[in-house]
């Protein structure tokens, strides 16, 4: 199996969440012409789960990556650019999905034991796909004991290995807040209800949310979004408006409990104002990623083994990676593969996914499911 010659092709084929059938199709292909011929599909969006099984009596466990593309235009020019216009792999989703191929085709030939797992998902990037999948009850069929997964990370070392107990990412989730007025002549304001004073209240409201204090247990950052209301119209009195935010937090428990207060909040914000109307969408939820303290340790242990650097993290990633679902769901853990410090920023327009590390996670992988293929 050539993976320069398999990466080079998903870059250069690129779909966004929830339309990646030509990647699936070109995955399942590779996955069969290594021989494995337990290949599932149709359960959650164009998610592949492919089943490796040694025959032997061990643990099962799951390996995931994604499927998905942004609706970025690239700015790279070499051969192997997206074809698509304004979409491209700027999260190296394409580098991981190389990854768990050469990590199939080396189990393909090597003696393990139990059963692996090896999903292909659909729609990290928009946070549905890990909870589509689990609520399609598809996989409560295995007793699966292990997930794993990983994340190329630009700006850090090549070939290392960044990984933390705990949580390792963010809970973040996004929120739009639609209020609905009415409009009215601008000289004649009473005769409407314009939305102005509680898209202040709202905004003043979420500043005083916010604790950018990281170390604290109430860490929450309150991003705003956009903020919209009323059209370019001089002598008319703004009628609705649309207020967006995300919101990010270490603390899952406490995460939750800022979302139910900020419901009751927002809505006692609204009614100050006779006659507005709200609605509320929470969207892109992203749970945390937590790290299972024994298997951190164990992947420190294999970093040192295979004479990679070892990164320990001190604080989570604040951005989210929807593979805490599983995480939160079953033990496991998600680690980074040093990028590169010279390499651009994850979705970044120049980004593309350095290929001289993909034996490196295939690497960790391999030793992964050494260490955890049975509990003797």
């Amino acid at each position: 199996m050539k993976l320069s010659r398999i990466r080079k092709h998903l870059h250069k084929h690129p779909e966004i969440s929830g339309e990646e059938k030509e990647t699936a199709t070109f995955v399942k292909e590779q996955l069969q012409a290594l021989g494995i011929k337990t290949i599932h599909s149709g359960f959650a969006e164009n998610s592949l789960l492919a089943e490796i099984n040694s025959g032997k009596p061990g643990n099962c466990i799951l390996y995931r990556c994604e499927l998905d593309a942004l609706p970025i235009q690239e700015t790279n020019t070499f051969s192997h650019a997206s074809k698509n216009k304004n979409v491209s792999h700027k999260c190296g989703h394409d580098g991981h999905m190389t990854i768990l191929l050469g990590f199939a085709e080396e189990l393909k030939r090597s003696d393990f034991n139990g059963k692996v797992l090896l999903l292909f998902q659909s729609s990290e990037e928009t946070g549905k796909g890990a909870k589509n999948i689990l609520e399609s009850t598809f996989l409560d069929k295995y007793p699966i004991d292990y997930v794993f997964a990983l994340h190329n990370i630009p700006k850090y070392p090549k070939n290392s290995i960044i990984c933390k107990p705990n949580t390792f990412t963010a809970s973040v989730e996004s929120l739009d807040v639609n209020l609905k007025g009415k409009t009215s002549h601008a000289g004649m304001p009473q005769n409407g209800v314009n939305p102005a004073n509680c898209v202040a209240s709202i905004i003043s409201y979420f500043n005083e949310l916010e604790n950018q204090n990281t170390e604290s247990n109430n860490h929450l950052l309150a991003t705003p979004i956009q903020i919209k209301m009323g059209e370019s119209a001089y002598g008319t009195s703004a009628g609705e408006a649309l207020v967006s935010y995300t919101f990010r937090s270490f603390n899952a428990a406490y995460f939750s409990s800022v979302k139910e207060n900020i419901e009751i909040n927002l809505k006692q914000l609204v009614q100050k104002t006779n006659g507005l109307e709200y609605q509320l969408q929470w969207k892109e939820a992203f749970e945390a990623n937590h790290n299972t303290p024994k298997i951190y340790q164990a992947i420190k242990k294999i970093t040192t083994k295979n004479n990679l650097e070892f990164i320990g993290k001190k604080k989570p990633f604040s951005w989210g990676e929807d593979f805490g679902a599983f995480t939160q769901h079953y033990p496991g853990a998600m680690f980074g593969l040093g990028a590169g410090e010279k390499t651009p920023e994850l979705h970044n327009p120049d980004y593309d996914f350095p290929e001289d590390i993909i034996t490196t996670g295939i690497q960790v992988f391999l030793s992964l499911q050494k260490q955890f293929e049975d509990d003797n």
